[in-house]
């Protein structure tokens, strides 16, 4: 085999790995764009059920109360850098339920917060989480 022959074979391996990366590389940086994305929400809805949760609990207790609730709620989600955020109490009054009565509380963000691109499947998305608790 000639050196010209290994040249052309050289040339034709290189032309065969660019055509590889251009095909390969758009869907390997999808993909790790879209894990991201993925856990970006997923540590987005952790922090809203534990702001319900912790809100509950401070509110269920006779010293407690909707306000404080709220407040907690607020500490957990801006701790975690999100702003954004509804809080709703039902019954609205919880501070003058009588002990033993149910209560929820539901906290709602927008989904695209923690976004790193802002395009995709969260766009647009509210992620809300509720919980129940018995007034004290």
């Amino acid at each position: 085999m000639g050196a010209m022959m290994r040249t052309r074979i050289a040339k034709c391996r290189r032309a065969a790995a660019v055509v590889e990366l251009a095909i390969c590389l758009p869907v390997v940086v999808l993909l790790t764009f879209g894990a991201l994305e993925g856990a970006n929400m997923l540590f987005l809805r952790q922090a809203v059920v534990q702001s319900a949760y912790e809100a509950g609990k401070i509110a269920a207790k006779s010293n407690g109360g909707e306000a404080k609730g709220r407040q907690l709620a607020l500490d957990v989600l801006s701790s975690r850098d999100i702003t954004a955020t509804e809080i709703r109490f039902n019954p609205t009054n919880v501070d003058s339920l009588a002990p033993g009565t149910p209560f929820t509380v539901t906290v709602s963000v927008a989904g695209d917060q923690k976004s790193i691109t802002n395009i995709g499947p969260f766009g647009g998305l509210s992620i809300e989480s509720s919980t129940t608790m018995h007034k004290e």
